[in-house]
């Protein structure tokens, strides 16, 4: 464990994740606290503060200290923070939000730079986050394969399942903006792709990180689905590896924010019969990844 002015930080894993301490986040923070944060960010990848009862307005000026504020296309906000949205599973519901690994949002030209889940309520067991360092999955092959895909980009967009979904919840819905007047994905927008690196540079550390995940990644540039899938289904499996990966038990009334660019991480649908709410809000890079 290492201290600065009385802010902790305390390592989770081997393979990344710290708890940090000592900080009153209901607060506005000064620039010394704020860069302390940042640098535990910076160095474990993602960090998580407990903190009692934060409202949604003050996770929203917090976060945004990261970058870009994203206002979700479909998903509402909640009241007073128009860029930090719920994600609910009731005890009746049976399928749950991010259950797949993935970095959110790679399909836009700008991705995420960071994501945030403030823990409301959590079950008596399960509902974990799994999260994997894409740096040390980098590290971790062959100066061979390292200098294959330097050389690759591959194609970012929606699923054919997640695009559907989209679709489902706009009829049911019967809107197409939401309740502050943001506009939902449209039908051009859930087909449009980007290319990015499949090795990338942290534009912060200069640290090199995999940049493909099974949610947004649909193939290398130049290179059909079936060509590009034995390689991707590689890369995916050694990406996850349990040296490279940390498993987050979460408690009530925790903030948790973790770097996009270099980390995948997964929900786990664990706790069915069960109460989950978290408040999320994502930031983006930028500039596009390179």
């Amino acid at each position: 464990m290492t201290a600065t002015n009385g802010i902790t930080v305390r390592p989770l894993s081997g393979a990344m994740g710290a708890e940090v301490g000592g900080v009153d986040l209901t607060r506005a923070l000064d620039n010394e606290t704020a860069d302390a944060i940042h640098r535990a960010f910076l160095d474990h990848i993602a960090i998580f503060i407990p903190v009692a009862d934060l409202p949604a307005e003050r996770m929203q000026a917090i976060v945004a200290r990261f970058g870009e504020p994203l206002a979700h296309p479909y998903l509402k906000p909640v009241p007073g923070a128009p860029f930090v949205h719920e994600l609910r599973k009731t005890p009746r519901e049976e399928i749950n939000f991010g259950n797949v690994w993935h970095q959110d949002f790679t399909n836009l030209e700008r991705p995420s730079l960071a994501n945030a889940l403030y823990s409301r309520v959590v079950p008596s067991h399960g509902g974990d986050t799994l999260f994997a360092n894409m740096h040390a999955a980098y590290e971790g092959l062959s100066p061979g394969m390292q200098a294959l895909l330097e050389g690759l980009r591959a194609v970012h967009g929606f699923s054919e399942k997640y695009k559907q979904d989209i679709r489902d919840q706009e009829a049911r819905d019967g809107v197409t903006k939401r309740d502050d007047g943001h506009a939902t994905y449209t039908s051009e927008a859930i087909e449009r792709t980007f290319t990015h690196p499949v090795v990338r540079s942290h534009p912060e550390t200069g640290l090199k990180a995999l940049y493909v995940n099974p949610g947004f990644t649909l193939r290398f540039a130049d290179m059909s689905v079936a060509e590009s899938a034995p390689l991707l289904d590689f890369l995916y499996r050694h990406a996850v590896r349990p040296e490279y990966t940390y498993r987050h038990s979460w408690r009530a009334d925790v903030l948790g924010i973790w770097d996009n660019r270099a980390s995948m991480h997964y929900a786990i649908n664990d706790y069915t019969g069960q109460l989950r709410v978290m408040h999320r809000m994502v930031v983006l890079e930028s500039e596009p990844p390179v």
